[in-house]
């Protein structure tokens, strides 16, 4: 294995867990900032949304600047602004570092896909960009339940260091290990908008957004939805974020598998009833709150949740590249 693409996948790693470990501890967070689990959870909406619409706009800005200094720059953001939690006291500062963080994040993630690409033979460019990207799935598996394991025992501020640590570890490794890349091409934000003009392409993202955006209004909450439904602490929750995680793996390689083998719409139209039903479960068990069968059923709920949702994103990216080869890059 290429030790530069794992210094990469540990930095997407760092990012993965830093941009979702708030679900594990928002009821600590909001705690201790005194603010309602409402409030605490805008913390991971208004990161997501700077992400999204930062991301095009801070890469075509960036276009001139060297790849390796950009990654070593936006990882070293990225872990500061999540290292200050350690002195940010109020929800207000503590909202403004995630929006540094998001930013930071926003540039690097899609900078490692251009840099791993480039790195690569043309045969073993797949292999390469799911190494790279793999350490997003992976923070599922393993960042979040560490990150909130790691809060349960010394504060939830304590997981952000450990996203800092995260951070730094990869921005050495990508500082000592990584060649000087040439930039590729310049692209204008104009042409990487140029594909959503075509209709299908924009209603195929419109059902990513709702199949993606279904799960996460969910997971911004599950700390405590699984502790009302559980009646578990921050170890037990740990515990189940772990199988959402691994079930996450399961997914994204089933979807992998079913985009190469299986028909889009049927295939599509399943996932969708699965994701649905799988969430519809956590309301129809808050009768049996507290009781074996509320534990069991969150668990077989969150890992059907996980494989459906995590399955979503390799059927709509391979749709994509089908509607718009050209722009398949974009």
């Amino acid at each position: 294995m290429d030790l530069r693409l794992l210094v990469l996948a540990l930095g997407t790693f760092a990012i993965g867990t830093g941009s979702f470990v708030f679900a594990g501890l928002l009821g600590d967070v909001a705690e201790d900032l005194s603010v309602s689990l409402s409030n605490a959870g805008q913390l991971i909406t208004l990161y997501a949304i700077v992400y999204a619409v930062g991301s095009p706009v801070l890469v075509t800005l960036t276009g001139a600047v060297a790849r390796r200094r950009l990654l070593i720059f936006s990882l070293a953001v990225f872990a500061g602004a999540n290292v200050a939690a350690v002195v940010l006291f109020s929800f207000g500062p503590l909202l403004a570092s995630r929006v540094v963080a998001a930013c930071a994040a926003a540039v690097f993630t899609p900078t490692t896909a251009v840099v791993a690409a480039s790195m690569a033979a043309p045969e073993k460019r797949g292999r390469a960009l799911a190494t790279v990207t793999g350490g997003l799935t992976i923070a599922f598996a393993f960042g979040i339940p560490l990150g909130t394991l790691v809060g349960e025992y010394f504060g939830w501020r304590a997981a952000f260091v450990l996203v800092g640590a995260l951070g730094a570890v990869a921005l050495v490794g990508i500082a000592a290990l990584l060649p000087a890349i040439e930039n590729p091409p310049p692209v204008s934000l104009r042409d990487r908008m140029l594909a959503v003009e075509q209709p299908a392409v924009v209603a195929a993202l419109g059902l990513t957004a709702i199949g993606l955006g279904s799960g996460f209004v969910v997971f911004t909450y599950v700390d405590p939805l699984l502790g009302n439904l559980t009646s578990f602490g921050g170890r037990g929750i740990s515990g189940m974020l772990l199988l959402f995680g691994l079930a996450a793996i399961g997914g994204n390689a089933l979807g992998g598998y079913g985009a190469d083998r299986w028909g889009y719409g049927r295939s599509m139209t399943v996932i969708f009833v699965v994701v649905a039903l799988s969430l519809l479960s956590f309301s129809l068990l808050t009768p049996l709150a507290g009781s074996m069968s509320a534990v069991v059923g969150a668990g077989v709920a969150l890992m059907t949740w996980s494989v459906a949702g995590w399955a979503i994103t390799p059927f709509q990216q391979y749709r994509l590249i089908e509607l718009s080869p050209r722009t398949q890059n974009v």
